[in-house]
């Protein structure tokens, strides 16, 4: 019913996997594959960040989501999610799923969108955002 009057988007969710440590000591957090979810990506107003305790260097979004499977309710490292190019850290959630179907899952932006670096403009050449002219001569495998 919802989805009949709240416009709904499809993000990308990836499950926290294990934390790793890396040959110079750093541990680095691994995640399943990426699975597809639809839901109401919405951004958290700017005058609720001090009620929240948000940082205002930030930029939070809610996701809420007709599915039971969200955890981030861990003491290692939550659940992420990948939404219009950007990457976000899921913080916690309000679990609702018992009552009405919902979890409303307060997110993190961590990533920026990733610019386009090159015009690819035929097959063999591209050119740089900067105007530089290049021509493939050819392909990685």
């Amino acid at each position: 019913m919802a989805f009949q009057i709240i416009a709904k988007q499809t993000v990308t969710y990836y499950q926290y996997a294990s934390r790793v440590t890396n040959d110079i000591g750093i541990e680095i957090t691994t995640y399943e594959p990426g699975i597809i979810l639809q839901g109401s990506f919405q951004p958290v107003p700017r005058q609720l960040y001090a009620q929240y305790g948000l940082d205002f260097q930030k930029s939070y979004f809610t996701f809420y989501v007709s599915a039971n499977m969200l955890d981030v309710q861990r003491n290692v490292s939550g659940d992420q999610i990948s939404f219009n190019g950007a990457r976000f850290q899921c913080e916690s959630n309000v679990e609702w799923f018992n009552i009405d179907g919902w979890v409303a899952v307060l997110c993190v932006q961590i990533e920026q969108p990733a610019p386009d670096d090159f015009v690819l403009l035929d097959g063999t050449h591209f050119t740089l955002l900067d105007g530089t002219d290049f021509e493939l001569l050819g392909q990685q495998q």
